[in-house]
């Protein structure tokens, strides 16, 4: 039983994404013809490798922006460790070339990796429509909600069961929030769960 509920909280976070990120560095005609592909962008033809160097699975978190000029709307991406180790990899490896965004095959942006990226954060600054920002938030908490996986340390959550709690537990504190904002608006006050409080006389430090 365990097992099968472990299994489908894994298919639920990623079984019905419909949504395909994808983040290609710039590549050149030395590179075997079969690992690059060639898409015509802004009027001329560049070349990127067809192997992404992350995707949409990498994502911990994200935040949406609305972009300049009208432009639909932008993504700040906070990517798990996984994603966060290539994202530096490829921003020390390759400074200087181009990253290109594409969102289900489409190119969406292109930035210049001008400098090492280390912690883990990327930025997609235009062409987010708002249908895709609606279903990345039936699979990943908000950035400003995002709690870490661990209880002990500061830690971005990396499994597929870790990124669905994350996703829970920030739907669960949205909701809090506006059934708060429902009661103050209503002139409605709760009172204060009180701590329990523990009793001193059975209480013993360790070895005593």
């Amino acid at each position: 039983m365990t097992a099968g509920c472990g299994l489908l909280a894994s298919c639920e976070v990623f079984r019905e994404n419909k949504v395909l990120i994808t983040c290609h560095v710039q590549s050149n005609e030395v590179e075997h013809p079969g690992e690059i592909m060639r898409l015509p962008i802004d009027g001329q033809e560049m070349i990127f490798k067809k192997v992404p160097e992350f995707s949409q699975r990498s994502i911990a978190a994200f935040q949406p922006f609305p972009a300049d000029e009208g432009q639909g709307n932008g993504l700040l991406l906070q990517l798990d460790a996984k994603g966060k180790n290539y994202l530096e990899a490829a921003s020390r490896l390759h400074q200087g070339m181009i990253m290109l965004t594409m969102i289900n095959a489409v190119p969406v942006d292109m930035v210049q990796l001008d400098q090492p990226i280390s912690d883990g954060r990327f930025t997609i600054w235009r062409g987010v429509s708002d249908a895709t920002i609606k279903e990345l938030d039936k699979f990943y908490p908000r950035l400003n909600r995002l709690k870490s996986s661990s209880r002990w340390m500061d830690m971005l959550p990396s499994t597929d069961k870790e990124k669905l709690s994350a996703r829970r537990a920030a739907k669960e504190a949205e909701a809090a929030e506006k059934a708060a904002q429902r009661d103050l608006e209503r002139g409605i006050v709760r009172p204060v769960p009180k701590t329990r409080d523990i009793p001193l006389e059975g209480f013993k430090t360790p070895g005593t």
